[in-house]
């Protein structure tokens, strides 16, 4: 007998039960390497990560060491470019290499069956990269031709701007290379970036359903040679963000929308009320039906979207928030920002409201546990962000035990438009709509 499922009814709606998050498997091999594990899953797929803790704030300059990684698979000693694109397209493998603030990465996704075929390239590409000349010159010329690109784009600029006034104007995070300093880049000044970024021992992170294949990683890594790492390399100088209200305005040709970005400085992920911080900046601008969006985008149609964040960075913590809206309305959009910051400093919010904030703050937490990879991904980024171990655990406390007081304390303490730093990107005289 077929069941009908009676849609004139609505199904019950039911919370979340308790979220836990399995914990890797660590190891330090013999060669200093620190190996962490997680075997889940239900596919022969697997990741490896090897991240390194040198990254862009570390390199003397920092496009030399994003031309070095992506120049990493353009050649070894034993295998060309075009050897590496088509073995990684025979295997069904996929690479990535990235340079972060801190930290530069190698992955590698594969099929578990082609895993143990394809380590040889990634020692390779790890240990043995020859950053060939000719390859190195159409990259810096695609990466200037980007950065000019940049300098048309309101949100590029409204962004950079925006680092200016949060981490201060000499800070590393604030540096950007023109067109003439990358033009001016040389295969020594790649070879240098690389080898300070990629010779220290690095961390590894493997995850999937590794469990025949472990022992082999692990004999395989175990015999890579590597210095002894240590992150007291790693260049964290603390923000030196400007005090008080300011707002920078920058004319920008060959655009039609304006970029806003807006900034109070704030506290980093160490301190006590980051947490419940982050859920409060949810419900400002985190979320589809939080308070800028349904006020700035659904009720006035300034913007398509708008969001914001609580960013935690090794330098400081800022809360941000950034939308594009036409040339116009830049104005109406700065105050009705202001209005909603004021609303959560002076009005509790309602019962029904918070229940939807600690929702989907859940709701986040929870697709961080649909595959092995997203697991995997925290405990990465905890390493970079430098949080605790038991931080997944502690955020799900911070949702249970929120409450309008809590907010609105919050609210009071850190949300002041008083220190809101204000970036706008706009279309130069004569191209505005």
């Amino acid at each position: 007998m077929t069941h009908l499922t009676d849609r004139s009814t609505e199904p019950p709606v039911k919370g979340f039960s308790t979220l836990t998050i399995p914990h890797p498997g660590t190891m330090t091999l013999p060669n200093g390497i620190e190996l962490y594990t997680i075997d889940a899953g239900d596919q022969p797929i697997n990741r490896i990560t090897v991240s390194f803790d040198s990254g862009l704030m570390e390199a003397h300059v920092p496009d030399a060491l994003q031309l070095a990684t992506q120049l990493l698979r353009e050649g070894t000693e034993s295998y060309s470019g075009c050897s590496i694109s088509e073995t990684l397209d025979y295997q069904g493998a996929w690479l990535k290499c990235d340079a972060m603030s801190h930290n530069s990465a190698v992955s590698l996704w594969s099929l578990n069956k082609s895993t143990v075929r394809l380590l040889p390239v990634l020692k390779e590409l790890l240990l043995k990269p020859t950053l060939p000349e000719k390859e190195f010159m159409t990259l810096r010329d695609k990466h200037k031709a980007k950065f000019m690109l940049s300098q048309k784009n309101v949100s590029f600029i409204a962004a950079m701007t925006d680092k200016k006034l949060v981490f201060g104007e000499k800070h590393p995070m604030s540096r950007i290379v023109d067109a003439n300093e990358i033009e001016s880049l040389s295969t020594d000044d790649i070879r240098t970036a690389y080898s300070n970024a990629f010779s220290l021992a690095p961390k590894v992170f493997v995850t999937g359903e590794i469990k025949e294949l472990l022992p082999e990683i692990i004999d395989f890594f175990g015999k890579l040679e590597y210095k002894p790492s240590d992150s007291a390399q790693q260049i964290i100088m603390p923000m030196q963000p400007t005090i008080g209200t300011t707002t920078v305005v920058s004319d920008v040709d060959a655009e039609h929308q304006a970029a806003i970005a807006m900034s109070i400085p704030s506290i980093d992920r160490s301190h006590c009320d980051y947490m419940p911080l982050r859920l409060v900046i949810m419900a400002l601008g985190g979320y589809f039906g939080s308070r800028l969006m349904t006020n700035i985008r659904e009720d006035k149609g300034y913007t398509y979207g708008i969001q914001a964040n609580l960013l935690g960075y090794r330098e400081g913590g800022v809360i941000s928030i950034m939308t594009n809206t036409a040339p116009q309305y830049i104005d109406a959009v700065i105050d009705e920002v202001k209005h909603e910051l004021m609303r959560l400093r002076e009005q509790k919010m309602g019962d029904d409201e918070l229940a939807v904030v600690k929702n989907n703050a859940m709701t986040s937490l929870a697709a961080i546990l649909d595959t092995p990879f997203s697991i995997m991904d925290m405990y990465i980024s905890q390493f970079h962000t430098g949080t605790p171990k038991d931080y997944f655990e502690k955020q799900v406390e911070a949702i249970k035990s929120l409450t309008a007081d809590d907010i609105l304390e919050l609210s009071q303490k850190y949300l002041d438009a008083d220190n809101l730093l204000i970036s706008i990107a706009r279309p130069a005289a004569g191209n505005a709509v």
